[in-house]
Parts: C-alpha cells; structure tokens; sequence
C-alpha cells in the first residue's frame, strides 16, 4: 500500500506518497481501506515539527504518516474483535503521535471505530471524527448540554473553522444564542448554520462589541504563538465559562524540551484557572482524545441530521500538499477533504 510519508526540506515538511507494509491487526485491532481522510490544522503545524519534542517518545519507530480521521471499510479484524465486523463502513480517529489515515490503509484500535449511519457518505464522515470529538470536548467543559443551552448567550470565536461550525450548528439547534467571528466570505454561510450574530474579525474586534457571554470558546490560535486571553475573560459574564481550544502544551515542550515544558503547561493552566477563578468565571483548556461513546454520539447526530459536516474543498490523495497549502492559507469554510479511493468514495455518496 501507499502513504503519504512527512519529509523535510529546505522549505519544510511535505509529503511524498511511498510504498509502506500492509497494516496487520493487533487482537484488538481493525483494519481499514480508507476511502477518505481529512486535513486538520494541527497536522498542517506537525508537519513541520510541532509537538515532535513529545511524539516522538510515543511515537513508532519509522516513517511518519500523519492524519486523525479518516473513513472507509473493515477489510480486517484482530482476534478479540467483535465489533465492527469485515465489510463495514467505519469512520476512525486516533492519537496524533499514532500511525495516521494519510494511507491507503490503517490499523486502529476496534475501540477508535464506529459504524457510518446511513445517508451519509465517505467523505463526511471522513472530515468528521477529529473536529467533531474536540466539539464534545468543548462542549463538556463549557457545560453546554442539549437540555440546557436554551437562552445561553454562546460566543465561538473562530465559528467558520471545522470544530467552530459543528458547535454552531449544534447550540443554535438546542436553542442558544450564537455569535461567531469569521471572515465576511463565509458569513452567509455560517448564518445559515444558524448563527445568530456575525463578526468580521477583520473589520471589528469581538471585545468592542460584545459583553456579558454566558459560553466564551476560542477555535484560533493566536498568529504570533502570543497567548493573551484577557479579550475573551472581558466579554464573558460573572460565573460563565470559557473553554479553548488553545494551549500552550506543546509549544512549551518544543521550546523546553517534553518534561520541562509540560510541567511549565500545567503549572500555566493551573495559575489561569485561578486567576479567571478569582473574577468569578471559568477557564477550561480543551484536548482531543478518541472516545467511543463521544463518537457514537456524533453519529447519532449525524443520523438524526441535528448535525451535518460541511466540506469546504477537496482534493486528491495525489495533491495531499495542494490540501495542506489550502489549510495553511486559511479561510475555507468547514473542513478540507481528500478522497485516496475515489471509487470506493463514490459507492457511498
């Protein structure tokens, strides 16, 4: 089989295709002939050797293939299997320092996999594991729950984004009032998610013009690794929470190196959360994680269609760097697909 393989260069990591073993299921593993993957911004980042300083003390020996979600058919089960089964359509997640769906196949553990319901084809489901379970995780922590958003003032900052647009659709249709910041382009688009303000982070900055937010959540990573949360403590009500997506986790280990930076991380975390303690709100830095249950719930969503992935553009398996470049630039709205079987894409549409 072939994956997209990282290599560094004058100007960077790229991806070159390779011939690769065949993956081989462990007892409680499955493997999976992707039809589609998706390119999420924290790959675009690993590329070029963001988190490394740790991954790579998890990490397998071996050339690196990257991608966290991705969507296809069991084509093999490990011995202690017994869902899914041979012939399923799956859709997958799993760790960013594990062997990832930048590949013709891929062995993941049976517990990252659940079954695509019907009506909905590869290719979203491709684009929805990793941004959809990061959501979950936002909406945990910021304690928004289908029988209490109702009336909650939620401001998504970065609503445009592939994990932005899945909480807008999913709080406006628990019934919270959405404002988001986007570009201008892709406002209409958002709007009709359901999005009930929008801002041109280009033209006005949130803080003038908002106050008073029950549910603060920051998508976007600062464009100078500077991490000033003080715009977002000022907007947000006395006893609301704030959860983000941005950490300063793996920017310290890389500067630090993995134990130094950690520690530095934690103790940061732990000195926001008080200081925000001490103004009466809350502060929540959010992870990604694979969770069976979280995305047994997505697909639930999916199903019922309180939840619809939206797919900005698409690209080929041969043109993953065009994909990368595309995210890199920024400003697609929802997430970047890339087909690696078309037919196999094309047998679920």
């Amino acid at each position: 089989m072939r994956a997209a393989i990282v290599e560094q260069g004058e100007a960077g990591g790229h991806f070159a295709l390779r011939d690769q073993p065949e993956p081989v299921p462990g007892s409680d593993d499955v493997v999976i002939r992707l039809a589609a993957t998706s390119v999420n911004p924290i790959e675009t980042m690993m590329r070029n050797g963001y988190g490394e300083s740790l991954f790579k003390w998890l990490r397998d020996k071996g050339p690196i293939v990257l991608g966290l979600d991705g969507a296809g058919v069991v084509t093999a089960v490990g011995s202690n299997v017994t869902r899914p089964k041979v012939g399923d359509a799956v859709m997958a997640a799993t760790w960013p320092y594990q062997s990832g769906f930048y590949a013709e196949s891929i062995a993941v553990p049976a517990s990252f996999v659940v079954q695509i319901p019907d009506g909905t084809g590869f290719e979203e489901a491709a684009v929805l594991p990793y941004a959809g379970l990061t959501a979950c995780a936002v909406l945990e922590a910021a304690q928004l729950l289908p029988d209490r958003s109702r009336g909650q003032r939620v401001f998504i900052h970065g609503g445009s984004g592939g994990v932005g647009h899945l909480l807008v659709q999913l709080c406006s249709g628990w019934g919270a009032e959405v404002t988001v910041t986007c570009s201008g382009q892709n406002a209409e688009t958002i709007t009709a998610l359901g999005a009930q303000q929008v801002i041109d982070y280009k033209i006005t900055h949130f803080s003038d013009v908002l106050h008073d937010q029950d549910v603060v959540i920051n998508c976007v990573a600062p464009s100078d690794n500077r991490l000033d949360e003080s715009p977002f403590r000022r907007v947000l009500r006395k006893g609301g929470y704030f959860a983000s997506l941005i950490s300063p986790t793996l920017t310290l280990a890389d500067m630090l190196t993995a134990p130094v930076g950690l520690g530095m991380a934690v103790s940061w975390g732990s000195a926001a959360r008080l200081r925000w303690r001490l103004d009466g709100k809350h502060h929540r830095w959010v992870y990604f994680k694979p969770d069976t249950g979280r995305l047994m719930q997505l697909a639930g969503w999916l199903a019922e269609g309180a939840l619809k992935p939206l797919i900005g553009a698409r690209f080929s398996w041969e043109d993953i760097n065009a994909a990368h470049a595309c995210v890199d630039a920024g400003g697609v709205a929802g997430k970047v697909a890339v087909t690696i079987d078309a037919a196999l894409t094309a047998s679920r549409t």
